[in-house]
């Protein structure tokens, strides 16, 4: 009885926790599930409303398999992808939208992260998500649509069970999931094999969807990932953006609350949460400043969050003069538009005490000393 009151309630609210992989397959759904410990009762609902989407969403998968499939396979990157990394909260999304308003440019939408096997056919679930997919992003206020660039980790996550992403469902197997999906650590060759062949695949779909435009992709997974990217990718571009790690510290928390508060199926202790984070930046940098070496000259630019607030289009020149991009005189008054429309937006607002700012101090202080960043006056 209490299903069925729960069914015919359900609202825009219902819609924002059903997570990032609401557009995945059912057996791939499945899979997550059935490998991961019980789940309470109270998160079924959910459940249900997934697998309902999935079973829904099968003849959309078949009808674009059929349509797409050959032509995707046969679709070829023309240029290297542009990749937009760095640490979650470090203005990655800021970043890849400022790009995206240049039209030599494709990405990953909304849309196609959401249904990467069916968006491209889809109107029904296109229009299911108009009406429901909320105006801003929980954790940060940013503005949403189904065709605004996203993402692709999001997309990954709704083509295999191989993903970061999964974390946000099942927090207590974090680092796990680090280890395996981003690192690559204790993993078949297999699989390796399998999430290049799919990564690709969603490449070439978006290439394919874009027109062939060059695409510029946002992942602050792929900060670790630049070894595996550059074997597939050998001359792609990579934007990586840095922020002072004391406002990414409490940022992150704020975003992995948010985040997890909304979408998992089981609880999670504030420690270990914690934990994680400071695990997973300390991971993730030393990997970055690691592998970054192995990129060739000319096709990498560290860029400056707080210099890139403070003077955009000047950062959006040196970007484009480094990277050796064309098109930043043509596109410049649409960069300025963008940025009036969203002079209005305003960040989070944090306080840190003292136990914060001595555990990042003890564990991040080679990026603090490295960027040279101080104690913020306001946080």
């Amino acid at each position: 009885m209490t299903l069925i009151v729960r069914i015919l309630s359900f609202k825009y609210a219902d819609f924002a926790r059903i997570g990032p992989n609401f557009g995945c397959s059912y057996r791939d759904l499945m899979k997550l599930l059935v490998s991961n410990d019980s789940i309470a009762l109270k998160h079924y609902f959910r459940i249900l409303f997934m697998n309902s989407v999935s079973l829904v969403g099968i003849p959309f998968r078949i009808f674009e398999y059929m349509c797409y499939n050959k032509a995707i396979k046969k679709t070829k990157l023309n240029f290297p992808p542009i990749f937009i990394i760095g640490h979650w909260r470090s203005g990655t999304t800021h970043l890849h939208n400022l790009f995206t308003q240049d039209p030599q440019f494709g990405f990953v939408t909304m849309l196609q992260a959401s249904f990467p096997k069916s968006f491209m056919s889809n109107t029904f679930f296109s229009f299911w998500m108009n009406l429901f997919l909320p105006e801003t992003r929980p954790m940060d206020n940013m503005k949403m649509g189904i065709h605004k660039p996203q993402e692709d980790e999001m997309a990954l996550g709704n083509l295999f069970p191989y993903t970061f992403y999964n974390a946000l469902y099942f927090p207590k197997r974090m680092m796990e999931y680090y280890n395996k999906y981003v690192r690559f650590k204790n993993v078949s060759s297999k699989l390796v094999k399998k999430w290049k062949y799919t990564y690709d695949y969603l490449l070439k779909t978006a290439t394919f969807n874009m027109r062939g435009k060059r695409l510029v992709l946002k992942n602050p997974v792929n900060t670790a990932r630049i070894k595996i990217l550059l074997e597939m990718y050998p001359e792609a571009k990579f934007i990586h953006i840095y922020r002072n790690p004391y406002i990414i510290y409490l940022s992150t928390r704020h975003f992995y609350k948010k985040a997890i508060e909304i979408f998992m199926f089981q609880n999670v202790s504030n420690e270990l949460l914690e934990e994680n984070i400071i695990k997973i930046y300390k991971e993730m940098m030393k990997s970055y400043f690691k592998e970054k070496k192995l990129i060739p000259s000319g096709n990498l630019i560290d860029v400056k969050f707080e210099n890139l607030e403070d003077d955009t289009i000047g950062q959006l020149e040196r970007i484009y003069t480094k990277l050796n991009l064309q098109g930043f005189d043509k596109n410049k008054k649409r960069f300025e538009i963008y940025l009036e429309q969203i002079k209005s937006y305003k960040k989070n607002k944090f306080q840190m005490d003292n136990r914060i700012l001595n555990l990042i101090e003890k564990n991040w202080r080679f990026t603090i000393d490295k960027w040279d960043y101080k104690i913020p006056e306001l946080i």
